[in-house]
C-alpha cells in the first residue's frame, strides 16, 4: 500500500454532548489525516457522524491510526465503527453506480418498509435516506448502489425493470416515484418543459369549455359531435378548427374563461424562475384560449397554434404555419435545447407520459404527472393533486425548498 491509499472512514453514534465534533476533528489532525467527506446529525439528544479520512500524508501506519481512533470511544462515550476503505478501488470490486429515487404522496404507516424490502430483494443497497412529513404529506429521498443488481442479474435492462417494478411497488403505497441516475440529478437543470394540456391544465376545466362551446355552435347551427375522452383534451378543438369559422374571436376567448391552471401551478413556474430555470410551455391547443391562464406568469418560451382571422377579427377556420402537434412538440424542444446551448441531461419535461407528451422522454429527467396510462416510459409518475410536488425531485435540500415553498421548516424524520 502506498501512502496515497490510506483512506479511513469513521462513524460514530450516542448520546449528544458539547464538544463532540471538536474531540473527534482534533484527534483527525493530530493522526496526519485530511477529512474529505463528513455528515453530521443532532436530533432529539441523539448525535450521529460519519467521516471519510485520507491519511496519505501520515507518517502513521494503518494499523496505529486505527488503534488511536478507536480510543476516541472513551474520550467521547460514543459507539465508534471504523473501516479501512484503501483497497475499495482495487481492479474486480464492482463499480459503483447510483441512482436516487424521491416518493411523494400521503403519510401512513409501512411506505419504507415495502421499498427497501423491494430493495433488499434485488441487493440494491441504501446509502442515505431523508424523510419528511408535513401534516398528511409524505416525502422520502433515497440515495441507492444498484451496482449489486447489475451483477446478480441476467436481465438485458435492468435498471428499466427495476424503474416498472418500484413504480408498481409505489402505487400499490398510494405513492409517487421518482428515479433518476445519480449524476444526471446532480447535474446543474437549465431547462424545465411542460405539456399544457396534461401537466397544467385543469382536467376538470376542459369539459366544461367544450360544453359551451357546443351551446355556442349549435346556437349557429353546428353540431360538433365529441366523445367523452375528445371532451377532456383541449387539442381536440386544433383538430376540428374548421367549425370556430365566423365566431369572434373574442366570443372564443370568452368562452375560454372557464379553463383553470392546476392547482399550484402558477406557483411552481415562479419559483422555478425565481431558481433561474429556463421555462418552456408547449401545447398544441390555441394560443388566443391559453393566453389568459398565463397573464402574469415570466416564462422564456412558448409555443402553440395561432388562429387564421379576417379583417373582422372573425375566425377563419385555419390556422397558422407552422402547426404544433404532439409530434412536433419532440422538434420544438430539439430547438429549444440549441437555443440554449443545453443537452438533455439538463432538461426536465413533465407531462402524462402519453403519446401527446412523448417529447418529455428526450430530457433528462421526465416525469410524468397524473397519467391517465397504468405503466408510463419516464423517470417517475406523480400523482399528487400539486403540480408543484415537481420541486422535491430537483434535488434541492430541504430548507432551500422550504425557502422556495415559503413555509416554516417542517419536522424531519429519520
Amino acid at each position: 500500500m502506498t501512502d496515497g491509499d490510506k483512506i479511513i472512514t469513521l462513524s460514530a453514534i450516542g448520546q449528544d454532548a458539547p464538544g463532540l465534533v471538536w474531540k473527534i476533528t482534533d484527534k483527525v489532525a493530530q493522526l496526519g489525516g485530511n477529512i474529505i467527506d463528513v455528515e453530521e446529525h443532532c436530533r432529539r439528544g441523539l448525535f450521529a457522524i460519519y467521516l471519510e479520512i485520507d491519511f496519505g500524508q501520515s507518517s502513521l501506519a494503518t494499523t496505529e491510526i486505527l488503534d488511536q481512533l478507536r480510543g476516541l470511544e472513551e474520550k467521547t462515550g460514543l459507539k465508534i465503527i471504523l473501516k479501512d476503505t484503501s483497497q475499495r478501488e482495487l481492479p474486480g470490486l464492482p463499480e459503483i453506480e447510483r441512482y436516487v429515487i424521491t416518493v411523494l404522496g400521503i403519510d401512513k404507516p409501512g411506505i419504507m418498509a415495502g421499498i427497501s424490502r423491494y430493495l433488499a430483494s434485488k441487493n440494491i443497497n441504501i446509502e442515505h435516506c431523508r424523510m419528511i412529513a408535513r401534516g398528511d404529506f409524505f416525502s422520502m429521498e433515497m440515495i441507492v448502489d444498484v451496482s449489486g443488481l447489475l451483477h446478480m442479474t441476467k436481465d438485458t435492462d435492468p435498471i428499466a425493470q427495476m424503474k416498472t417494478e418500484l413504480k408498481e411497488i409505489c402505487a400499490d403505497l398510494g405513492q409517487s416515484v421518482v428515479i433518476q441516475e445519480e449524476s444526471a440529478h446532480k447535474r446543474m437543470k437549465k431547462i424545465i418543459v411542460f405539456d399544457v394540456e396534461s401537466a397544467l391544465l385543469e382536467k376538470e376545466s376542459i369539459p366544461l369549455f367544450f360544453d359551451q362551446l357546443g351551446g355556442l355552435l349549435r346556437s349557429r347551427g353546428v353540431i360538433l359531435e365529441l366523445k367523452t375522452e375528445e371532451k377532456r383534451k383541449i387539442e381536440t378543438l386544433t383538430r376540428n378548427v374548421q367549425v370556430l369559422k365566423g365566431i369572434s374571436l373574442k366570443q372564443l376567448q370568452q368562452l375560454a374563461g372557464v379553463l383553470r391552471l392546476n392547482s399550484g401551478a402558477e406557483e411552481l413556474l415562479s419559483i422555478l424562475k425565481s431558481m433561474g430555470f429556463k421555462i418552456a410551455l408547449l401545447s398544441s391547443g390555441l394560443e388566443s384560449i391559453l393566453r389568459r391562464l398565463f397573464e402574469g406568469i415570466e416564462v422564456d418560451y412558448a409555443f402553440a397554434n395561432t388562429l387564421k382571422l379576417d379583417a373582422g377579427g372573425n375566425i377563419t377556420g385555419e390556422l397558422e404555419e407552422p402547426i404544433l402537434t404532439d409530434e412536433t412538440k419532440t422538434q420544438v424542444l430539439e430547438f429549444i435545447m440549441n437555443l440554449e446551448h443545453a443537452d438533455p441531461d439538463q432538461v426536465i419535461a413533465v407531462g402524462d407520459g402519453s403519446a401527446r407528451s412523448g417529447f418529455i422522454r428526450n430530457a433528462g429527467l421526465s416525469i410524468a404527472y397524473q397519467p391517465d396510462e397504468e405503466s408510463v416510459a419516464t423517470d417517475g409518475v406523480l400523482k399528487t393533486d400539486q403540480i408543484s410536488h415537481v420541486l422535491y425531485c430537483l434535488g434541492l435540500p430541504m430548507i432551500e425548498l422550504e425557502k422556495y415553498m415559503g413555509k416554516d421548516s417542517p419536522d424531519q424524520k429519520a
